[in-house]
């Protein structure tokens, strides 16, 4: 059996106890991965556990004092290799009767059929549904935040893995930003950046999203062509070993129109604000209040975006602070957190910048290495 990567059994009593929760079930592949370390996720190596899902549920469970026990597809064989729970606490399954009903028995095994059972809101409506018609009794709850307060805080495995995750798609943005040309092509540019991240040893990539000039930049790949004096902007996010980055940079090919290099100028003093200013104790709530009005005193012009979402095993794990609200927590030391700071540009779309930032003792530590300027080629 190897080491929990994140998972904290002493962490895990603590937000049981918080929340009240006698029994929390993880249904959703990266929640399945924290709690277990078994390779259920889209970016595994091979993701055929999360492929065969439909048919083979997998679920984990955690108890009040911590402990775990999983169901996991009855063919799958190196449990050891990659998972610290006692083998006997992981059960086979073959269908999705069998998972429903060992579901079941263990609930009843345990005796918590008249106890507090907290769900995550994505579970399967026939999982939830059979729970809940077989113990009426039983006080079902959602569990999601209870997830995120766990996840929250990072191991140093975890960091580490944040870190190397960034340092690939920076090698990646760096790759496409060499290769930028006149009329190269997207698609071009995104096979190379696909062909870094697997090249680098990451599992895969959580996003490539791009844009050059006004193009859209959830939908890229058409073969828009780089055009003079048009920003391309690539934001990427590789995997590493199940954990996440989340990356922006910029490069123009002649001249940065004048009202974009002002938005970008604004953005990386925004960026640089949050991240003198975050740190440990400071609420998040009333952060993003002061940031807002940091910005405002810079300008006042267009439509701004300021958010800090934490990040690990998902690219925006929990928004603590964004456009459309904040978390009345207090930042915590080993929190990933990822800053991008965006202002519409008439012509460019979002200009801006997002960077990877670990919470330290005393502030934030910058995980990302790229100058944060537009490139001029």
């Amino acid at each position: 059996m190897i080491e929990p990567i994140g998972y904290s059994k002493k962490r895990a009593k603590e937000v049981l106890n918080k929340y009240d929760i006698d029994l929390l079930i993880a249904s959703t592949p990266v929640n399945v991965f924290y709690t277990t370390g078994l390779p259920v996720t889209h970016v595994a190596p091979n993701p055929i556990l999360y492929v065969l899902s439909n048919q083979y549920p997998f679920l984990s469970m955690v108890r009040r004092d911590g402990e775990e026990s999983a169901f996991i597809w009855s063919l799958y064989d190196s449990v050891e290799q990659f998972s610290w729970l006692d083998p006997s606490e992981v059960i086979r399954i073959g269908s999705l009767d069998a998972a429903v009903n060992l579901l079941l028995k263990k609930v009843e095994e345990w005796d918590l059929r008249d106890q507090t059972i907290a769900l995550e809101s994505y579970m399967p409506r026939y999982q939830s549904e059979a729970l809940q018609k077989k113990f009426p009794n039983a006080k079902v709850v959602n569990g999601d935040r209870a997830f995120i307060d766990m996840r929250l805080i990072k191991s140093e495995e975890e960091i580490r893995r944040i870190k190397k995750s960034t340092e690939v798609a920076e090698k990646a943005i760096q790759a496409c930003i060499d290769a930028t040309e006149l009329n190269v092509p997207d698609t071009k540019l995104l096979q190379i950046a696909r062909k870094i991240i697997v090249d680098e040893g990451a599992w895969g990539w959580d996003h490539l999203t791009m844009n050059i000039g006004p193009s859209d930049p959830e939908a890229p790949g058409l073969g828009i062509p780089v055009t003079p004096n048009d920003i391309v902007r690539f934001d990427f996010g590789a995997v590493w070993e199940g954990y996440i980055s989340d990356v922006s940079r910029g490069v123009v090919i002649g001249e940065i129109p004048k009202k974009a290099q002002e938005a970008m100028d604004y953005m990386i003093q925004v960026q640089d604000y949050c991240a003198d200013n975050i740190k440990p104790g400071v609420n998040a709530r009333e952060f993003r209040e002061e940031a807002q009005s940091f910005l405002k005193s810079l300008t006042k012009r267009g439509f701004y975006l300021i958010t800090g979402h934490s990040i690990g095993l998902e690219c925006e794990e929990t928004h603590l602070f964004g456009p459309t609200g904040a978390m009345d927590v207090p930042f915590e030391e080993n929190i990933v957190l990822d800053l991008e700071v965006w202002l519409n540009v008439r012509g460019q779309g979002l200009v801006g910048i997002e960077d990877c930032y670990r919470i330290t003792g005393t502030g934030t530590e910058r995980l990302t290495k790229l100058d944060k300027e537009i490139v001029v080629k």
